[in-house]
């Protein structure tokens, strides 16, 4: 029965990447390559029930030695991108790319939209959304103007409790219709907040600095939280700089009308990533300590790393 259904998803996922692509080929089972003009491709992937996203970041060209010069800017913007979109690195740090990964919840979806039949149903609808969200984060110039804000109505405030409750995980209620979610960390502690913006939302405040960090400290923990965002399915990594402050977090996007089961894997990534770097950031932004460990890789430190707003990747 599973494999029936994961069929139809095959099918439903490829007749909307058709939509979008009408030049779509599938270079492997589960594995399609998607032009959408403009000297962009895209590498669109079907692993059981996540739908993945990768393209190339300002032509490719910042890799190697360049990353960790543009670390921290890939962090700033990834607080700018709209959706789930974000930058990461892969686990060798060669090149910065853009990518985006989406649960998608084959119980949650009724069977005539797994199917595939109609252009306006639920997934078609998400990948849609994914897609236009990874081609903004790809572009060299961000374009600032994100997708509104959408307002949330009181009913799916009141709403949120009772999601997270059959997801598993206990909240606590928070002003402005926002919940608060202790997440599953070993030796440390983590909370998400749950809330809506363009959709639903989890937000992980990871470290908040008192000082401005040092251009080493901002170096090597953005080389570490990018190549984390590489790893961590739909889990993003991002800086906001304000005031000569530094507030590090991790965010996850669910859209605007999640499952239980896809907030369950949401919070769950976010645990798993909130415990493989919290002490590491700590640790890093030590200006010594974090000169040392971008010297064991092969770098070095340098200055003029921004503070506020991230540069215009060319």
């Amino acid at each position: 029965m599973f494999a029936l259904r994961q069929d139809r998803l095959h099918g439903a996922v490829a007749a909307a990447l058709g939509e979008i692509a009408p030049g779509l080929t599938e270079a492997r089972l589960g594995c399609w390559r998607v032009d959408c003009g403009e000297n962009l491709r895209l590498t669109a992937t079907l692993d059981d029930e996540w739908f993945q996203l990768r393209a190339p970041f300002a032509a490719a060209h910042l890799h190697g030695e360049a990353v960790p010069r543009c670390a921290w800017e890939a962090l700033l913007r990834n607080g700018l991108l709209p959706g789930g979109a974000k930058l990461v690195t892969d686990p060798d740090h060669s090149v910065i790319h853009a990518a985006l990964e989406l649960p998608l919840d084959l119980d949650a979806t009724p069977p005539a939209e797994i199917a595939g039949d109609a252009l306006g149903n639920t997934l078609t609808a998400k990948i849609n959304r994914a897609v236009d969200d990874l081609k903004q984060a790809a572009r060299p110039h961000l374009n600032c103007n994100n997708r509104a804000a959408r307002c949330h109505s009181t009913a799916e405030a009141a709403e949120l409790p009772a999601l997270c409750a059959a997801a598993g995980w206990p909240s606590t209620p928070r002003n402005e219709g926002r919940i608060a979610v202790q997440l599953e960390v070993p030796h440390g502690y983590a909370q998400a907040i749950v809330a809506w913006d363009d959709g639903l939302r989890a937000t992980v405040d990871l470290y908040r600095t008192e000082h401005s960090l040092s251009p080493s400290s901002r170096q090597a923990i953005a080389v570490m939280l990018l190549q984390l965002g590489g790893t961590a399915r739909a889990v993003r990594p991002a800086v906001h700089s304000e005031s000569g402050r530094d507030l590090l977090v991790l965010q996850a996007y669910l859209g605007p009308h999640p499952s239980a089961r896809e907030l369950d894997r949401i919070l769950s990534g976010l645990s798993v990533a909130a415990g493989m770097c919290q002490r590491e950031i700590g640790l890093l932004s030590d200006e010594k300590i974090s000169s040392r460990y971008l010297s064991a890789r092969g770098w070095s430190a340098i200055g003029g790393v921004p503070a506020s707003s991230p540069v215009r990747f060319t």
